[in-house]
């Protein structure tokens, strides 16, 4: 019984710190637009690209530009993977509010 305890709490305590650690391995959309979008883009005026407010507002034309570029911007298809792609995506789009 004692050890069933002692199994018991090992997992509730495993259990309650499992869950931030998957939740902080999410990619971060800002840090990944800072360091990869950046030097081209900024949130309320226009720099070498458009500015963030000033682009299509949807998210299926946002997540195909980001993946095989358009004009002078590069395709990140290869250099980011899709679930890093798809916080940028809901960044610009946080953004654009």
């Amino acid at each position: 019984m004692k050890n069933s305890l002692i199994i018991l709490a090992a997992l509730a305590v495993m259990g309650m710190t499992g869950t931030p650690a998957i939740a902080s391995d999410a990619p971060d959309g800002a840090k990944i637009f800072k360091k990869k979008c950046g030097m081209c883009h900024k949130i309320d005026k226009k720099k070498v690209g458009p500015a963030v407010k000033a682009m299509n507002q949807d998210a299926e034309m946002l997540r195909s530009v980001i993946v095989n570029g358009k004009k002078m911007m590069p395709k990140y298809s290869g250099k980011l993977s899709a679930e890093e792609i798809d916080a940028v995506v809901t960044y610009i789009k946080e953004q654009q509010k």
